[in-house]
């Protein structure tokens, strides 16, 4: 599952509703974590192969939409302790690369813009 931390005034709209997309920036690391999630690589070259394909694809105006199996993700509130801090759970709906200036991130890059649905309250 995938973890998006955040600071309450985004948790807030997430969890009134407001906010139905989550920005990350294009970096190896997020592009890592959401190949891991998409395709389960078995090894290095595997997981090498499917990040080429992955971005090739997101770079090309592609959309990854009805995701067919449900991926849940996590939104955690906050920098406390862990298992202190609030969640709320959703579902991942799609997912493309879009500039970031026409997000909440205000950056002239390329972001991954998530579509989400909540499935979970905060705990």
């Amino acid at each position: 599952m995938l973890t998006f931390n955040l600071k309450k005034e985004w948790f807030d709209k997430i969890k009134s509703g407001e906010k139905t997309h989550e920005y990350r920036i294009e970096k190896y690391y997020w592009t890592s974590r959401f190949v891991e999630e998409f395709y389960k690589p078995k090894n290095k070259e595997e997981k090498r192969n499917y990040i080429e394909i992955f971005l090739t694809m997101l770079r090309t105006d592609f959309v990854f939409k009805d995701i067919t199996k449900p991926h849940k993700i996590c939104f955690m509130n906050g920098m406390e302790k862990e298992e202190k801090r609030p969640r709320l759970y959703g579902k991942m709906k799609s997912i493309k690369i879009v500039n970031g200036i026409q997000t909440d991130l205000k950056i002239n890059k390329p972001v991954y813009d998530i579509e989400f649905e909540l499935i979970g309250g905060a705990e």
